[in-house]
This record gives structure tokens, C-alpha cells and sequence, in this order.
């Protein structure tokens, strides 16, 4: 530890292959493998957690560390989990699917998936899915089992800069063409409900009980840089967000708990007590709660996510 406590975290990614992955990431990342569709960049969600990539931890999983530094890590949250970030890749639209709430995810032992995604790099025409036109379930599981679900799903138009709020309950799809940074809570339930034939099974019966017709995205446009001024994204119960421009030094200090530095445009520096760690494009750094001030050098666009 440095004289203020734990420096900042760098987690080695997990790259998972999915049938709907383009090649940003490949190009991006110099990977070698093709049809990578996912980066888990943070995540401490069991059987999923990242590993530490370097420093004192290195080679420890992430929920060793929070587990045995629980407070220098995560402040005042004790809740042994941190907020989910991963990247994704698409070529064809995913699936469409549903995250159980709280409650309905308590009853299976687990966490409530809510989520949201800021949008990197878009095709021109790109969207999401994010909603649904027709408030009766029943016709929505024909409309799914007879493959003809497509004329009641909301798509929305998304271009780069843009920020989608996607609440448990919520059906929902990322669509293709585009590379999304998934920022969202710790649960790890997904129920499909629509898959473009692609043959893969569904989960009608969950995935109908939990869904919310009523529900609707909100989209937030940043587009426009405002330098050294970090704007709220979202601010949810379990993670909220800013988006933060930087043109040349800005200091990130004042906060309880952890952050979580995505650079999702440009490049930068982290400088913390004469230590420099590199943050390009796409990459990731975990900053815990008793890191300190840290300073932010280059020219960049970060996306900084937290637990309330």
C-alpha cells in the first residue's frame, strides 16, 4: 500500500466468444482469436471474477482482495460486490431478454440485474431494443414462440455518446453494429425470451412472469464535450455513473467508496503519489476507497462508475 492506502487496480479482462460478436475488440485489443463478443472488464459476481492483472495482487481473484481488504477497497459498502463492467462487441443483434429486481431475484438467491450502456462506436443506423408496444404478455409469448416478436419491440436510434438507462424488468436487446461499455448491478440472471431462430433455448415461463411492459428506457445524449466538469449519467440505487471530459490535468478526489475509470474515448494517465498507470482507449482501472487523490492526464473522455 502507498502512504494513503491501496493504489489503483488494473483487472486483467475475461474475453468470452458469442455468436453475435463483430471485431471491434479484436482491432482495438491486437487479440488473436475471432468472435469475441464480451470483455468483462470488472466484475466480482461468482464464478465470473477477474483476476488482478499486476501490482501487489496480482494473480489474486477480485473477491480475495475485497474479502480481505473489504474496507480500504469498498469504503462504506459492505455488500462484497462491485459494480459490473463489460464491453460488447456486436455484429448481429443479441438476444432478446429480461433481468429479475431485487425481490424476484432474492427468491432465487440472487442479485438484481439492473443495467445501462453508454454507446462507443455506432454504424450509421444503429439501435436498441428497449421496451415493449403491447401491455398483454400472453400475446407477447405467442408473438415469441411463433418467431414473429419483432412487431412489438421498441427500438430506439443510438449513435456514439449516447447513454441508455435499461431497469430490471425492462425487455431489452443490444443491437448490432456497435461497441457498448455495459455498466450496470451485481446480478447475473438473464432470461431470453427471443432469438432470431437462432436455435438457442428460451426462457418463456420466467422470462414472461418478471417482465414490466409498462417500463421504458431513458437516453441521456452527450455529445457534447464539456472538459473538466463530470455530468451525471445515472444514478440508480445499486451504481451510478458520470461521464467526465478531460483535456489535459484534472484531479479525481473526495469520494467514499470506490471508482471505476473506462476510458471510452482518447487516452490518458493515472498519476498517484509519483506512480503513473496508463489508461488507453477501452481500458479499465479500479481506483478503491482509500487510494486518495489521483491525477488525470491526456486527452480523454472517461466514463466513472460507482456504487451510491
Amino acid at each position: 500500500m502507498g502512504k494513503a492506502g491501496i493504489g489503483p487496480i488494473r483487472l486483467e479482462p475475461v474475453y468470452k466468444k458469442a455468436i453475435w460478436a463483430g471485431e471491434r475488440l479484436k482491432k482495438i485489443r491486437g487479440l488473436q482469436e475471432d468472435g469475441i463478443g464480451i470483455c468483462r472488464e470488472v466484475c466480482a459476481y461468482k464464478g465470473s471474477e477477474n483476476q488482478v492483472e499486476e501490482g501487489q495482487f496480482k494473480g489474486c481473484r477480485i473477491d480475495q482482495v475485497i474479502a480481505d481488504y473489504r474496507r480500504e477497497l469498498m469504503g462504506p459498502d459492505d455488500s462484497g460486490q462491485l459494480v459490473r463492467v463489460a464491453y460488447m462487441d456486436t455484429r448481429e443483434d443479441l438476444s432478446i431478454q429480461v433481468h429479475p429486481n431485487e425481490d424476484q431475484a432474492e427468491r432465487i438467491g440472487d442479485f438484481e440485474k439492473s443495467e445501462s450502456w453508454y454507446i462507443l462506436e455506432a454504424d450509421p443506423g444503429a439501435y436498441i431494443t428497449a421496451g415493449v408496444n403491447c401491455s398483454d404478455k400472453a400475446t407477447l409469448r405467442s408473438a415469441a414462440e411463433s418467431g414473429d416478436m419483432e412487431q412489438y419491440l421498441v427500438r430506439i436510434p443510438v449513435k456514439a455518446g449516447d447513454f441508455a438507462m435499461i431497469p430490471a424488468g425492462l425487455v431489452h436487446a443490444c443491437g448490432k453494429n456497435m461497441l457498448a461499455l455495459e455498466v450496470g448491478s451485481f446480478g447475473g440472471i438473464t432470461y431470453r425470451l427471443y432469438d432470431y431462430g437462432r436455435g438457442r433455448p428460451l426462457d418463456l415461463d420466467k422470462g414472461m412472469e418478471i417482465l414490466d411492459p409498462s417500463l421504458r428506457c431513458e437516453l441521456v445524449h452527450t455529445q457534447e464535450k464539456v472538459p473538466g466538469v463530470p455530468r451525471p449519467l445515472v444514478r440508480h440505487r445499486l451504481f451510478s455513473a458520470d461521464v467526465l471530459d478531460v483535456e489535459g490535468t484534472w484531479t479525481l478526489d473526495g469520494y467514499e467508496g470506490y471508482r471505476i475509470l473506462c476510458c471510452v474515448e482518447g487516452a490518458c494517465r493515472i498519476i498517484r503519489e509519483g506512480e503513473e498507470y496508463s489508461l488507453p482507449y477501452t481500458k479499465t482501472l479500479l481506483i478503491p476507497a482509500s487510494c486518495g487523490p489521483v491525477e488525470i492526464r491526456g486527452n480523454a473522455r472517461l466514463l466513472i462508475a460507482w456504487k451510491v
